[in-house]
């Protein structure tokens, strides 16, 4: 992001404050149910899930939108001061979330972050990079290079803060925040939130534990679909826009081979869009794969350069008829399932 860019976001930010200061943080609740705010779409689907009727569920991030570069709207932080506790992935994706909370709220509100409870990864080299890493190849232990140069050629240390005081996404971080992308990891933080909502409503305990078992329930049934689906798949290695798809090709067998957008939302420079087509040409990736968070238009140069086609997986899901976690999973794996045959 440019210096005007940071400048921008971050005078949107203190506006969006200082409109709250003036009267947003006083905005009465419109329900007596205790509120919840959700980062992103998949924690948010699962949360309401288990809260069932007893809490009010809202998603902070608008579909469509990436969880990577987001700035909220003055409505959207009124929301979050009224929220009781804030559900959140964690493992530095979602560090906007807390801060806007912290700034738009006039009491602590706890934040309860799940990605910690679903056994984190680490980005193997080709997830955050399509350039052939110095020396041996990259594994899961490796993470990622710190000190990545920028598609501009500035250079960042390791955890410099951007605008609003975020870090740089998961791009200058060892661990791969996307854990919700697995429906076996998924349904490991599915009892937190039982119980986290249970101090909200002690009352609905016993319903939230219940739903959260049914929930967990229906996430094994998804990951015995996918399971069956992956066994016919003829081809394993693909390149995806960025580095969200670890989990899932973990749990089903998949090699990323590159990405396009090692940095979501910025432009990749000829030099690495060259990589990528050395990358796709010496592991004979079978398709690339766009996001609708994201412009595509990287990957359409890529892939007809490769003459590899082009299919588009969506990470966060949240619109059409990607309106459940278990919608968002079953479109993805049909994309997959299309692509590989």
């Amino acid at each position: 992001m440019s210096d005007g860019g940071r400048s921008r976001q971050h005078l949107g930010f203190a506006a969006a404050v200082a409109l709250l200061a003036l009267g947003g943080c006083k905005t009465q609740p419109t329900t007596a149910k205790p509120q919840v705010a959700a980062s992103i779409f998949p924690i948010y689907d699962l949360a309401r899930q288990v809260a069932g009727d007893r809490l009010e569920v809202a998603l902070i991030l608008p579909a469509g939108r990436s969880e990577h570069s987001y700035d909220p709207s003055p409505k959207e932080m009124a929301r979050l001061a009224r929220s009781k506790l804030v559900v959140a992935v964690g493992l530095e994706l979602d560090r906007w979330l807390e801060r806007l909370v912290g700034s738009a709220a006039d009491h602590a509100v706890p934040v309860l972050e799940l990605g910690p409870r679903a056994e984190p990864r680490r980005f193997t080299h080709a997830e955050v990079s399509a350039e052939e890493p110095a020396g041996k190849a990259g594994t899961e232990e490796e993470g990622h290079e710190h000190g990545e140069k920028h598609a501009h050629g500035e250079k960042h240390a390791h955890g410099e803060k951007h605008a609003h005081g975020e870090k740089h996404a998961h791009h200058h971080g060892a661990v791969d925040p996307h854990f919700w992308l697995d429906p076996v990891r998924a349904r490991q933080v599915l009892p937190a939130l039982a119980e986290a909502f249970a101090k909200l409503d002690p009352q609905g305990a016993a319903g939230f534990r219940e739903r959260a078992r049914s929930v967990g329930a229906r996430l094994e049934a998804l990951h015995q679909r996918i399971l069956v689906k992956a066994k016919s798949w003829k081809h394993r290695t693909i390149v995806t826009f960025h580095g969200s798809m670890g989990y899932y090709a973990a749990r089903y067998g998949l090699t990323i081979a590159a990405v396009i957008e090692p940095l979501p939302g910025r432009e990749p420079t000829p030099r690495y869009l060259a990589a990528v087509l050395g990358a796709i040409s010496r592991s004979k990736a079978a398709a690339l794969f766009s996001e609708p968070q994201l412009d595509r238009r990287p990957a359409e140069v890529i892939a007809k350069q490769a003459r590899v086609p082009l299919f588009e997986l969506d990470p966060v899901g949240g619109s059409g008829a990607r309106d459940s976690y278990e919608k968002l999973l079953d479109h993805d794996t049909d994309v997959l399932s299309r692509a590989l045959q």
